[in-house]
C-alpha cells in the first residue's frame, strides 16, 4: 500500500461518519481495519489535532464528538 493510499484511509477514518448496527451501536470506521498499528497511531494523533480545531471553532468549546454525545443523552431523557 502506498503512502497516498494510507493517507486516504486515515482521512476517511478522521471523518465523523460511523456506521451503526440496527440497535444503534456505533461501529469503527471501515478504514481502521486496513491500517497498520503505526498508521493507527498516526490516525489517533491526527484525531486529537482535529478535535482541538473543532473545539476552537465551537462557541462552547465542544468537539463534534462531544456535541454528538450530548445530543444522544438529551434524546434519551
Amino acid at each position: 500500500m502506498t503512502r497516498r493510499d494510507i493517507s486516504i484511509l486515515i482521512e476517511g477514518a478522521l471523518t465523523a461518519w460511523r456506521g451503526r448496527t440496527p440497535d444503534g451501536r456505533i461501529l469503527p470506521h471501515p478504514s481502521w481495519a486496513d491500517l497498520s498499528p503505526d498508521d493507527r497511531q498516526r490516525l489517533y494523533e491526527e484525531t486529537l489535532s482535529a478535535r482541538v480545531l473543532e473545539q476552537g471553532l465551537d462557541g462552547h468549546g465542544l468537539s463534534t464528538t462531544a456535541r454528538n454525545v450530548l445530543s444522544r443523552i438529551d434524546r434519551l431523557r
